[in-house]
C-alpha cells in the first residue's frame, strides 16, 4: 500500500512527464505504431477493411450466424494481423538473406575437398557467418512479432470459442 508521502510524490512526478511537446516530438511519438504496421487497426487501412468485412461475413454465415457478428468479425480482424505478422517476419528474413547469400555456391566450391562432390563445405564461409549474425541481430524484433502474432492467435481462438460453444 503506498503511504500519502508516495502518492503526492508520484502526483508530482506525474505533472512532469507529458510527453512529447514540440511538433516534431509529437509527430514522432504519433508514428511509433506504424513501424510495422501490426499494432494499426485493421479499421485505419480501407483496403483491409474490405477483406475483413468479406472475411467476417463468410465465417459468420458458415457458423449460422448474422452477417454483422461481433466474433466473426474479431475472427477476420485477428486472422489478417496474424497474416500481417507473418508477412512482415517473412520480409524480415527474406532482407537479411538475400544480399548474403547470392555468393555462397561460388564460395562453397571453393572450400571443398578434392574430388568431393557431395557439395557440403568443409568450413563455414564469410557470408554464413555475416547472415547468422544478422539472423542473432533480428531475434528481439522477430520475438516481438511473434508476440503481436500470439497474441492475435489468442484472440481469434477467444472468439472462435465464443462464436461456436461446445455443447
Amino acid at each position: 500500500m503506498a503511504t500519502d508521502k508516495q502518492i503526492a510524490a508520484n502526483r508530482q512526478n506525474a505533472l512532469r512527464s507529458t510527453g512529447p511537446r514540440t511538433p516534431l516530438g509529437k509527430a514522432r511519438s504519433r508514428a511509433n505504431s506504424l513501424r510495422h504496421g501490426l499494432l494499426s487497426k485493421v479499421g485505419a487501412d480501407p483496403a483491409l477493411v474490405a477483406g475483413a468485412e468479406k472475411l467476417a461475413l463468410s465465417v459468420a454465415r458458415e457458423h449460422g450466424q448474422p452477417d454483422h457478428c461481433v466474433e466473426a468479425h474479431t475472427i477476420a480482424e485477428a486472422e489478417l494481423t496474424i497474416l500481417q505478422a507473418r508477412a512482415v517476419r517473412a520480409r524480415l528474413l527474406d532482407a537479411n538473406s538475400t544480399g548474403r547469400t547470392l555468393d555462397r555456391a561460388a564460395n562453397d566450391l571453393r572450400h571443398l575437398p578434392e574430388g568431393a562432390d557431395d557439395g557440403i563445405p568443409v568450413v563455414a564461409t564469410t557470408r554464413d557467418n555475416d547472415l547468422a549474425s544478422a539472423y542473432l541481430d533480428l531475434l528481439p524484433t522477430l520475438s516481438r512479432i511473434d508476440r503481436y502474432e500470439k497474441t492475435a492467435i489468442l484472440r481469434r481462438q477467444r472468439a472462435l470459442r465464443s462464436l461456436c460453444p461446445v455443447r
